[in-house]
């Protein structure tokens, strides 16, 4: 006959000293301890003490190893790249100094540089910051090594460089700590009963968290878009022309080059303005990608000519057209815009979170009531 203080055999229990389960006995088989129930195992290792807190590297250590990474990263793709010139190119130097190497040394940056942001801001809640403080040292430094090279310091195509690899810094610091976020920290206390029970939660309905679209800022984006892709090379000129000719370019090509980073990063901006403070980043980008393609399309068959960043992107993109009026240059610039707006919204959505519902902000605590 089974003693009564014996515990039933389908009973589990723990013994915190070996961390292991058994049924059917009070003690432990292994080293005789008592066994516990497991409410009581949280008790009492609640007793014993916390674990060490695993090592945290700080902020500027992640930055210093991001950056570090990304300069040794695009060494290795550089001298790559070079291997591959030696092998496919007859002159190495006047390829070099073709815009076709302008191009490649910015995409080898912005994979670096990218990649160091990511490095840095993978396992932290926000990384948008760390991205951006690594792209923007990447850029210094490759301005730096440019100019050290006996490159003119005063050419408009490199002074934004350390810009664009601080934006593209951000958005990999921002997609970083997204897929690969912080480890959540619980502090559980000991249940306080035996048992728990559910039902409770039986009349707890869900509330509806859908994000609305707000149409205006989908509008305000889409005309930051299609503002940028047909004032860029203005802006190109005025920049050149309010330095006194300080600021220039050395070639046509630098010149179609940097107006299409001037319009990206038009395009970037108004999907940010779109999706910021929404909660819905993703969707509003889409949307603002969608409508500013519709009116860049309307635009240029008004007009009946293509800008020099748009020229530069179908180029860029192997497309061959007939004009304006030609579907598929207007569908090919429309898919890029659609691109970078659909990026430009994500990343306003994690930079710029929503703010609590308007009930809960002017909700007033008092406390001496």
């Amino acid at each position: 006959m089974r003693s009564p203080s014996n515990p039933k055999p389908s009973m589990l229990l723990f013994c915190p000293a070996c961390d292991s389960a058994f049924t059917g006995v009070s003690r432990c088989p292994r080293c005789g301890g008592l066994l516990l129930m497991p409410e009581e195992t949280a008790q009492e290792e609640s007793l014993i003490g916390d674990a060490p807190a695993p090592l945290a590297p700080t902020p500027a250590g992640r930055a210093f190893v991001g950056t570090i990474v990304a300069l040794g990263c695009y060494l290795g793709l550089r001298k790559l790249t070079m291997g591959s010139v030696f092998a496919l190119h007859s002159s190495v130097e006047r390829w070099w100094q073709s815009d076709e190497a302008l191009v490649a040394v910015f995409l080898l940056q912005v994979l670096a540089a990218g990649f160091g942001a990511v490095l840095a801001s993978a396992g932290r809640m926000r990384g948008i910051g760390l991205g951006a403080l690594v792209g923007i040292v990447c850029g210094i430094a490759f301005l730096g090594a440019e100019v050290a090279a006996g490159t003119p310091p005063t050419q408009l195509v490199l002074l934004l460089q350390p810009v664009m690899l601080a934006v593209i810094g951000a958005i990999a610091g921002a997609a970083g700590a997204w897929f690969w976020p912080a480890v959540p920290a619980f502090d559980l206390p000991p249940p306080l009963v035996k048992r728990s029970s559910s039902i409770s939660l039986y009349d707890d309905t869900p509330r509806d968290t859908r994000r609305p679209t707000v149409w205006w800022r989908v509008v305000l984006g889409a005309f930051f878009i299609v503002a940028g892709m047909t004032l860029a090379e203005k802006a190109r000129y005025s920049a050149e022309k309010a330095s006194g000719g300080m600021l220039r370019v050395t070639s046509q090509g630098q010149g179609r080059f940097m107006s299409w980073q001037i319009a990206t990063l038009a395009v970037l901006l108004g999907g940010a303005v779109a999706g910021s403070g929404t909660g819905a980043g993703v969707r509003h980008g889409i949307y603002t990608g969608l409508l500013g393609g519709i009116g860049i399309a309307a635009m240029r068959t008004v007009h009946g000519s293509f800008t020099q960043p748009e020229e530069y992107l179908l180029t860029w993109m192997n497309l061959t057209v007939n004009g304006p009026h030609d579907p598929i240059g207007l569908l090919g610039i429309g898919m890029a815009v659609l691109i970078a707006s659909f990026v430009g919204g994500w990343f306003g959505g994690q930079l710029f979170l929503p703010l609590a519902p308007l009930h809960m902000r002017q909700r007033r605590l008092h406390t001496f009531d």
